[in-house]
C-alpha cells in the first residue's frame, strides 16, 4: 500500500484539510462581512492547496479530501482501514475549521456552505466532472518524481472553483462541504456534496487504472 495510517500522516491530513476550510471558507465569509473581493476566493482555495501539498505531501500524500482518498482506495493504494482513518480526520479538520470561524466571526454569515444555483443534474455533472479531473491530475502528476505536482493540483482546484463556483460552490471535496454544513446546521444538500465528488473520483480512478494497466503491458 502507498499510504499508511501513521501519526504524522493523520496530523498532515488534519492540518491540510483544516487549512483548506479555514482559509477558503474564511475568504467567503470575509467577502460577506468585510467586502473582500469574491474574485480572490478561487485563488485562495487553489493557493492553500498548493502550499499545503508541498508542505505536507511527504507525510500523508496530501489527500485533504475524502473523494481523493476513496479514489486511491479503488486503485488499491490505501487499505479500507487506513482510508477510514484518513476520511475521519479530514472531516474533523473541516468541522474544527468551521468552528474556528464561529469563534472569530460569530454565526451571522454563510459559513462558506456550498449550495446549488442550478438544477441537481447539472450540478452533479459539474461537481463530478471537476472532481474527476482533479483526481486524474493527482494520479498523473504523482506517478513520477517532479516539482510541479503541487502547482498542478492547486491549479486544478483554482480553475474548477473559478469555473463552477457560482453554480455549485466548486466544492470537489466532501470534507470542505461537510464541515461548514454540520457546524452551521445547513445540511439539506449535504448528500449531494458527498455523492457527486466521490462518484467523479471513482470514475476517474477507474479510467486511469484501465489506461495505466494497458500502457504497462
Amino acid at each position: 500500500m502507498r499510504f499508511k495510517t501513521t501519526v504524522p500522516a493523520l496530523l498532515a491530513e488534519f492540518i491540510g484539510t483544516y487549512a483548506l476550510v479555514f482559509f477558503g471558507c474564511g475568504a467567503i465569509i470575509l467577502s460577506e462581512l468585510e467586502n473582500l473581493s469574491s474574485a480572490l476566493i478561487p485563488i485562495i482555495f487553489g493557493l492553500t492547496i498548493t502550499i499545503f501539498v508541498y508542505l505536507l505531501g511527504r507525510f500523508s500524500g496530501a489527500h485533504f479530501n475524502p473523494a481523493v482518498t476513496i479514489g486511491f482506495l479503488l486503485n488499491k493504494e490505501i487499505s479500507i482501514k487506513d482510508s477510514v482513518f484518513y476520511i475521519g480526520i479530514q472531516i474533523l479538520g473541516g468541522m474544527l475549521a468551521s468552528q474556528t470561524h464561529v469563534a472569530l466571526f460569530g454565526r451571522m454569515h454563510s459559513f462558506g456552505v456550498t449550495t446549488l444555483s442550478v438544477d441537481v443534474g447539472q450540478g452533479f455533472f459539474l461537481e463530478a466532472f471537476c472532481t474527476g479531473l482533479l483526481m486524474f491530475v493527482i494520479l498523473q502528476v504523482t506517478r513520477k518524481e517532479n516539482n510541479i505536482y503541487g502547482i498542478a493540483i492547486g491549479g486544478t482546484v483554482f480553475i474548477s472553483a473559478l469555473l463552477i463556483g457560482e453554480y455549485t460552490g466548486g466544492s470537489l471535496n466532501p470534507a470542505r462541504s461537510i464541515g461548514p454544513a454540520l457546524v452551521s446546521g445547513k445540511t439539506r444538500e449535504i448528500y449531494f456534496y458527498v455523492l457527486a465528488p466521490v462518484i467523479g473520483s471513482l470514475i476517474s480512478s477507474k479510467l486511469f487504472t484501465t489506461k495505466f494497466s494497458k500502457n504497462s503491458k
